[in-house]
């Protein structure tokens, strides 16, 4: 009898489970073996199938869409009766094949699914806000609101995604956030989309899942290596797809056409540029708004906050530019050419950026 291993997770979480593995065939090398004995009118020979198979959930994506149509019944081609197949985040057409046979004793079948969470220690908690505190500058009120749910989800067994908009203008902080987030709480992992390139065709496929040989983001989802979901500038995104979000937001299952992924406890954040929850909910429409449970404003940055930032890039990039001029030249004509206000992280670096080239051109040109 065939003993199936299904293993959900990602591609680490598989390698870990297999890499005692030795002998096994490879699914794809046998595919194209058994199609080239069908074309010479054979069928595959008993001692050529495989008594232990591998089939990574890139295999998928290397078959035709009709052989993923029969991927169970194919398996069956390449096995021999008592062999053992080791299966990297099926297809639902799989599963629901594997667990036909399964129900019918025609097969053993075993699942190991990863399991994901947000880092829980009171320690961890602590030390992780403070360095947020110190790293992200100028938003005290919005690391103040962060750290009240992070400080939920680390104390609560939460079954549904828990869904953040942070919005506000561009560069000042929100996907700096983010990533302090991952670092400090998810152990520096997250699966993040831009959703600002999600306009043709061919994002459509991905975000809808229509062809099975394709990925998808139920594809990314079930082999990502943490549960904090990163959809930046979801306010680029085209109308067109946020019905895919509907149920991502508000459901523990995420489905597609070809995959069924389990985001139980998921921490999923937005980012925007809107600049108002009244222009959120005009924006985004109201079956959106009301799917996200907490909006953060991120304010514009102070005449103290673009201070603070200047002299902390000044520091880190002190390499650069100290073999020919001290900090207090470069900001002295940094200074000159940096507003009191209106200014975000991006302007500031390049403002700094073109005062260290000018600088060096201009000693090059006195020598």
């Amino acid at each position: 009898m065939r003993k199936f291993k299904v293993i959900i997770g990602a591609k680490r979480y598989f390698q870990e489970r297999i890499k005692d593995i030795d002998k096994a065939k490879s699914f794809l090398d046998l595919v194209k073996l058994s199609d080239a004995c069908r074309e010479r009118g054979f069928l595959l020979k008993e001692e050529q199938k495989a008594d232990l198979l591998v089939l990574k959930n890139d295999n998928y994506l290397a078959l035709s869409e009709p052989a993923n149509d029969r991927l169970g019944d194919l398996i069956f081609d390449l096995t021999t009766d008592d062999s053992t197949i080791f299966i990297h985040n099926p297809p639902s057409n799989l599963m629901f094949f594997l667990k036909s046979k399964g129900s019918s004793s025609e097969i053993i079948l075993e699942s190991d699914e990863q399991k994901y969470d947000i880092l829980r220690g009171k320690d961890e908690y602590v030390s992780g806000i403070n360095a947020i505190k110190k790293e992200i500058i100028g938003q005290n009120a919005a690391i103040i609101e962060v750290s009240k749910t992070l400080k939920y989800l680390t104390e609560v067994k939460r079954s549904k995604p828990y869904v953040i908009m942070l919005y506000g203008n561009s560069s000042i902080g929100k996907t700096e956030l983010v990533r302090k987030i991952a670092n400090y709480f998810f152990n520096n992992q997250l699966l993040e989309q831009h959703l600002s390139m999600y306009k043709s065709n061919a994002n459509s496929e991905y975000l809808f899942g229509d062809k099975s040989n394709r990925r998808s983001i139920s594809f990314d989802l079930l082999e990502r290596e943490s549960n904090l979901i990163f959809l930046d500038e979801f306010d680029k995104c085209s109308d067109y797809f946020y019905s895919v979000f509907y149920t991502m937001f508000d459901n523990t299952i995420f489905k597609d056409a070809f995959y069924e992924v389990n985001i139980s406890g998921a921490l999923i954040i937005l980012t925007s540029n809107y600049t108002s929850e009244e222009e959120i909910k005009e924006r985004l429409g109201l079956p959106i708004f009301y799917r996200i449970d907490k909006f953060i404003h991120f304010e514009d940055f102070s005449c103290a906050t673009i201070h603070e930032i200047v002299n902390k890039e000044l520091d880190e990039r002190f390499d650069e530019y100290k073999d020919y001029f001290t900090k207090e030249e470069i900001y002295q004509l940094v200074s000159k050419r940096i507003l009191t206000s209106g200014e975000n992280a991006r302007t500031i670096k390049n403002k700094i950026q073109a005062v260290l080239e000018q600088l060096l051109f201009e000693t090059f040109l006195k020598d």
